[in-house]
């Protein structure tokens, strides 16, 4: 079994099933839920999740997904000082955002596959280039 870490807007795409790659979303939360990966997230991930899923769906489907969350991870990242200090050393070596950088940073950390809708600001600027696998959801198989 692979670690995989998952960018929160996978989540939130999945979990809105509204959006263009809602479907293959599910499909990235499924792999781990099959048992094909382990799943690795900094602990910013809830706060993400959490914070969009309430705000466009309520109150109880952000509890719902956190709960989903919890028993989905089986690695937590630790967004503590020393991690965001190499987290933004990682980002400045790259040219990535701050929170993209923290997502990075976990994936590297742990030598993790690494899936995010974010293609144009962030997943084209590391592919190749970060010694991982790194996908858009409609790439991942």
């Amino acid at each position: 079994m692979k670690p995989i870490c998952i960018d929160a807007n996978v989540f939130i795409a999945s979990t809105k099933g509204d959006e263009k790659y809602s479907s293959d979303c599910r499909h990235v939360i499924q792999a781990v839920a099959d048992g094909k990966f382990y799943l690795i997230e900094p602990t910013i991930c809830l706060t993400e999740v959490i914070r969009n899923i309430s705000r466009y769906l309520g109150m109880e489907a952000g509890k719902t997904q956190e709960n989903n969350l919890w028993r989905m991870v089986s690695i937590w990242e630790l967004c503590d000082d020393h991690f965001c200090t190499s987290a933004g050393y990682t980002g400045a070596l790259y040219g990535t955002y701050s929170l993209d950088s923290i997502y990075l940073e976990t994936a590297l950390k742990h030598h993790a596959v690494f899936v995010t809708l974010d293609d144009k600001d962030f997943l084209q600027r590391i592919k190749g280039r970060v010694g991982i696998e790194v996908y858009h959801p409609k790439d991942f198989s």
